[in-house]
């Protein structure tokens, strides 16, 4: 009976921690060297995980790792499909910056998921009319590898809003690609 109770409590454990990771992105596969903000979490978070030196956690870290970083592009290459779909490769490769600059940016929230569900003022219209629950159903794998890319290597690193038909109102106005035109700081 005690056996179980230890597998119980250490199965629960790693669930746990599991949960409260998928919540905090881990930002690096592999020992890929990062330049952005994203990704200089990733080791203090798998060292503070690993502390608790839990044999399950500490074989799976690089799984986790994993998972949790391409949730992280899956739903960031969901919204550049929501918000790009009709754009050249450059153009969604420019919405992909925008997310990614502002986690990097200290006046917008610090994760990608946090940036991108921003609902005080509502960033991204596709977040709340329906259009990312459809983009979700039609993004392909391109779309993915190029979030991929600019999640490591930046386009554009100073571009951080974007707005259809017009300049937005916040930031410098920098360039128009496609549909889109494309603001600074």
């Amino acid at each position: 009976m005690l056996d179980f109770k230890k597998r119980f409590c250490g199965i629960i454990l790693v669930l746990i921690m599991f949960c409260f990771v998928a919540y905090h992105p881990i930002s690096n596969p592999g020992n890929v060297t990062c330049k952005n903000k994203q990704c200089e979490h990733i080791e203090d978070t798998i060292i503070n995980y690993t502390v608790l030196e839990h044999p399950t956690f500490a074989e799976n870290v690089e799984e986790i790792r994993n998972e949790v970083l391409y949730g992280e592009l899956e739903e960031v290459a969901i919204l550049v499909q929501a918000e790009a779909g009709n754009q050249d490769e450059l153009g969604k490769r420019y919405v992909a910056d925008v997310i990614f600059n502002r986690a990097d940016s200290s006046d917008f929230p610090e994760y990608t998921y946090d940036v991108i569900y921003q609902m005080d003022p509502v960033q991204f219209a596709t977040t709340v009319d329906g259009a990312m629950g459809k983009a979700g159903y039609t993004i392909t794998e391109d779309v993915f590898e190029l979030v991929l890319d600019e999640y490591f290597n930046r386009t554009n690193s100073e571009i951080i809003y974007f707005r259809t038909g017009k300049y937005h109102e916040c930031g410098t106005p920098a360039f128009q690609h496609g549909d889109h035109f494309f603001s600074t700081k």
